[in-house]
């Protein structure tokens, strides 16, 4: 090699090095941040953890979580979109801010498709329909039923604009021909507070945080939006049984990295968070949650993303989701 082709590269190392852009070897080297788009102790922000919990073993440097709840996880998606694509800062979320927002907030400031590097999906669950004790159906049947003599008098909370409970209850009140209102709320946590103090009657959102509650009697489990039904609660059907033939909603949370993150690092990340949702504990602990492990490739969450981004853009057309 010549003297001055050996400078040029070596002068380019320099750079990489002096602006912290990460190369697979020799990542991480230090502490990395997992941000999480919800509140704590929602289930959102428990599969954050647990990822950064197994890549801080797995590597053995500090994955550390830091909580950017706000406007659909709209304000973690502008701070993983203004991150370094170096590896030491990805976002573990639901997907309002990884598909849903870019057609349901009209001023967001990243666009998911671009500015974002799928990982993985790291696992799926059924959203769950719940009542409060006080509520005025406790089947499916009876909120159609509800909805039909109240026009406008049905209140369904979701955890945020662009959640999938928020599209679930848009799309449950398109098939039933009912008008359903949008009631979102900043996070999983005061949801659950507001139907066990009965402020609001009905709720969509994923199990976990309602699961224990149902199983108290301090809340009613009315329709699981998946095609069967889940363990923890055997005896609460789905929608589809309640019949809307046909209906089917899935939620779904991932891993992403910034644009431009370097593909060796995407594979380790992926191959490490695909390990772990392989082992017996994995999936047993997301099964406590009322989730399955996913673990899937860049390029198929990427077409998920765009495939359920396009599924949403109809509903905001029609006018039955309403942009914010």
């Amino acid at each position: 090699m010549k003297r001055r082709e050996f400078m040029v590269l070596g002068g380019t190392a320099a750079v990489l090095a002096s602006t912290g852009l990460a190369r697979g070897d020799d990542w991480p080297s230090k502490t990395a941040v997992v941000i999480s788009a919800y509140p704590a102790g929602g289930t959102s922000d428990i599969i954050a953890r647990l990822v950064a919990d197994e890549l801080t073993a797995q590597y053995g440097q500090q994955f550390v979580v830091e909580n950017h709840p706000g406007a659909s996880g709209a304000i973690a998606g502008s701070r993983l979109a203004r991150s370094a694509p170096d590896g030491y800062t990805i976002m573990v979320t639901g997907s309002a801010p990884l598909a849903a927002n870019k057609v349901v907030q009209t001023n967001l400031a990243y666009d998911p498709e671009v500015d974002f590097t799928p990982i993985t999906i790291v696992c799926e669950s059924p959203a769950l329909l719940s009542g409060s004790t006080s509520a005025p159906a406790t089947t499916v049947q009876e909120l159609i039923a509800y909805a039909k003599a109240n026009p406008g008098q049905v209140n369904i909370g979701n955890p945020g604009a662009g959640t999938k409970g928020h599209i679930a209850a848009a799309i449950l009140g398109q098939m039933a021909g009912v008008e359903v209102n949008h009631i979102p709320y900043k996070g999983s946590a005061p949801l659950v507070a507001d139907l066990l103090g009965g402020h609001i009657h009905f709720a969509l959102d994923a199990p976990s945080n309602y699961v224990p509650h149902i199983q108290a009697g301090a809340i009613r489990g009315i329709a699981v939006t998946t095609a069967a039904r889940i363990p923890e609660l055997p005896d609460v059907q789905t929608v589809a049984e309640q019949g809307l033939d046909g209906y089917e909603q899935t939620l779904w949370f991932g891993a992403v990295g910034p644009k431009d993150m370097p593909a060796d690092i995407v594979s380790k990340l992926n191959a490490t968070i695909k390990a772990w949702t392989e082992t017996p504990a994995a999936q047993e602990k997301l099964a406590s949650l009322g989730l399955t492990a996913v673990a899937d490739t860049p390029d198929e969450m990427r077409a998920e993303m765009h495939r359920e981004i396009e599924s949403i853009r109809p509903l905001v057309e029609a006018g039955l989701v309403q942009p914010t």
